[in-house]
């Protein structure tokens, strides 16, 4: 079942492994179109391969214009179709 955890913060740590991060913001320039980042991060321990520890980060959606309704739905649609339990999501206004 995918869970939609909202309103992160900078600062916080995830606690998943295997996530959606959704970024939704306003570019100081144009405070009327809302932007859209979506990444997919996951974290891969190998035992006894050091060089392929830690987090990997895949863009999705990098700045594009949309609203936060058609954010969500790419989102999840994503999300579904591979298997992503989690989408964090952060809206900056």
């Amino acid at each position: 079942m995918l869970k939609v955890k909202p309103s992160i913060r900078p600062t916080e740590t995830y606690t998943e492994p295997n996530f959606l991060r959704l970024h939704t913001f306003l570019r100081p320039t144009d405070s009327v179109t809302r932007y859209v980042t979506l990444e997919h991060l996951s974290y891969q321990a190998e035992a006894g391969n050091a060089a392929g520890n830690g987090w990997q980060c895949a863009t999705i959606v990098d700045g594009e214009a949309m609203s936060k309704e058609d954010a969500m739905f790419i989102a999840r649609t994503y999300a579904k179709e591979n298997g992503i339990p989690v989408i964090y999501e952060c809206h900056s206004d």
